[in-house]
């Protein structure tokens, strides 16, 4: 009897041992993930731009706007871009239509990639337009 017990033993401590090693390199292996994730939400965070500007012209769906003077001096000139469909337009948090931005209006400018060295300089990916006035 007791060489069954023995042997019982041994076999649930092993198992007990496998499970813990499955629960144990499973967590490790989702923790990487999360981690790689937010590597990543971190980069695309990293590679967006904001400026200030003031509205020169609206054309359908196309903006002309002047950096204001507290930017970096390379964003002081002008510049054009596209609203497009996934451009987040907001004021206060709250969004907002094109129709909502008029000539002359504060706003903030944040983009992703890289921008068109032309007169005006153009902006390939606009990601959020933020009305700065205290009025719409």
């Amino acid at each position: 009897m007791k060489k069954g017990l023995k042997i019982t033993l041994i076999i649930f401590v092993v198992v007990i041992a496998l499970v813990l090693g499955y629960f144990i390199g499973y967590k490790n292996a989702y923790d990487k993930i999360e981690n790689k994730n937010q590597d990543q939400n971190i980069n695309l965070i990293i590679d967006q731009q904001t400026f200030y500007a003031e509205i020169t012209e609206i054309t359908d769906n196309i903006l002309y706007v002047r950096g204001l003077d507290v930017n970096d001096i390379n964003y002081r000139g002008e510049f054009t871009f596209s609203i497009i469909e996934e451009t987040e337009l907001l004021w206060r948090g709250t969004k907002i239509e094109l129709s909502e931005l008029d000539v002359g209006d504060n706003v903030a400018i944040t983009f992703e990639g890289e921008i068109l060295e032309s007169y005006p300089a153009q902006i390939k990916e606009v990601v959020k337009i933020q009305l700065l006035d205290d009025e719409k």
